[in-house]
């Protein structure tokens, strides 16, 4: 089979690019084709190689996409597609016909300044494949509501992880839970007495909550091996002399960042996979501190760092929200929980014991060999082609009409593109029918993409 791989240009890719690379490899690996093209909200691009700008921090997967990339920057030299111009975007639907399926990493452009009042996505996803969705975020009615503008042309929904399959609940495409990959096999790693200390890799943004880490870890017994790696714009604000924002200063008015590094935290910056793989073979703990209050409402959204760590042969620590109502993960057994309200002190004495308990960490490790198959990136690559070449009629589906808020973000998101809004639901009564059907006809509207004319759209 032949697969085209796209997306929408982002700012931070964050996870989205290790997703790509290894369902590309074990896609490959299983004897199909794939290629990938970056969408861009403009007229014109040069697809020349880039000659500038150094390498350094950039790597290549072997069997991936077969393009550099760079954890905290992504992708040097995809083909773009300017969409903006027509003939670009015919082009690419053209191309989008060869192949048997179209995946799409982020399925409709964010609400970034770059893409206000561009109307032209609409035009890209009727071709005549397959279109399939890929929701890596757990928070879809915040973030991307305007899918639902487009699902009329997605065969089906693709969602990462337990906080993106429930957020989706309501999006009319059919979706399936389907993990982020992997490659499973290599060496697992030290014994529990040939290892020490802990690993955290995030980007620095706010709900990932780094500085809860930051701020325990001069509570953690001295002469421990303490690594910190990643950037954002949190660690940004963190380390700044003059922008430091007031949470990152402590009691004393000391910055907690200076104190960790005081206390033996080690930073390293942003880290090529391949490190961080060879560090978690040697460390007994990789921790997330991450989590969200919002995304947690919708159920576990555990980091791709927590499975690399698994298959390092190191044990995950993670938040209680973090891994909310998980029937993957489960406290005890597959990792080991901070509870989101524990002080930094508390935070502490829970490495210190955990860095300690040889037995807990040996069980723990034992159990998630178990896991591990539901990860391997070529069991994942067999999903999406079972998916493409399968009805999905027998796969969960949802109705925007049941969650009138879902229509409304997606007006406001439509409205920031330049569109006209979809028929407004305006309540429960006047959509359904005294038997409690829908009121098709009325919904028909909406399901169909037909939109009011209540705005102009300029012509692109």
């Amino acid at each position: 089979m032949k697969f085209l791989m796209t997306l929408f240009q982002i700012q931070d890719y964050g996870g989205i690019i290790n997703h790509a690379e290894y369902l590309t490899k074990g896609l490959k690996e299983l004897g199909h084709e794939v290629d990938f093209r970056v969408l861009v909200p403009k007229g014109a691009v040069s697809n020349k190689k880039s000659m500038r700008g150094s390498n350094e921090g950039f790597t290549k997967l072997e069997g991936g996409t077969g393009y550099l990339f760079h954890q905290a920057r992504g992708w040097r030299d995809v083909p773009k597609v300017p969409y903006v111009s027509k003939q670009a975007r015919q082009q690419f639907k053209e191309d989008c016909s060869k192949y048997d399926a179209v995946l799409w990493h982020i399925p409709v452009p964010t609400l970034n300044k770059d893409n206000a009042n561009i109307t032209a996505w609409l035009d890209l996803y009727d071709h005549g494949s397959k279109n399939i969705a890929i929701i890596h975020d757990g928070n879809l009615p915040k973030l991307y509501p305007h899918l639902i503008s487009v699902s009329k042309h997605f065969h089906a929904a693709v969602c990462v992880h337990e906080s993106a399959y429930n957020s989706a609940e309501y999006l009319d495409i059919p979706r399936k839970l389907i993990l982020n990959p992997f490659k499973i096999h290599g060496s697992y790693g030290l014994e529990f007495d040939q290892r020490d200390g802990f690993m955290a890799v995030q980007i620095f943004k706010a709900w990932k909550r780094v500085d809860t880490l930051i701020r325990a870890i001069p509570h953690v017994k001295p002469y421990t091996d303490m690594f910190v790696g990643g950037a954002g714009i949190e660690y940004r604000y963190m380390t700044s002399k003059e922008k430091c924002k007031p949470q990152y200063f402590d009691s004393y008015g000391n910055r907690i960042w200076e104190s960790a590094l005081k206390h033996g935290m080690n930073y390293l910056g942003v880290l090529e996979n391949k490190t961080v793989l060879e560090m978690l073979q040697k460390v007994k703990l990789q921790i997330d501190p991450s989590f969200s209050k919002k995304y947690s409402g919708y159920g576990a959204h555990f980091n791709r760092t927590t499975v690399e760590a698994m298959i390092k042969g190191a044990v995950p620590m993670a938040t209680d929200l973090g891994m909310k109502d998980s029937q993957i993960f489960k406290s005890g057994q597959n990792y080991i929980e901070i509870p989101h309200t524990a002080t930094p002190e508390e935070f502490g004495g829970i490495i210190n014991d955990s860095l300690n308990n040889q037995a807990q960490w040996e069980s723990i490790r034992h159990n998630n060999l178990a896991l591990l198959n539901r990860f391997d990136m070529r069991n994942v690559a067999q999903e999406y082609v079972d998916l493409v070449t399968q009805p999905t009629h027998f796969l969960a589906k949802g109705q925007p009409i049941k969650n009138i808020s879902l229509v409304s973000a997606c007006n406001k998101n439509l409205n920031f593109f330049g569109l006209p809004e979809l028929a407004k639901v305006l309540s429960r009564e006047e959509n359904y029918a005294e038997d409690g059907s829908a009121n098709k006809s009325r919904w028909a509207a909406i399901s169909d993409g037909i939109f009011l004319p209540q705005k102009r759209t300029r012509p692109n």
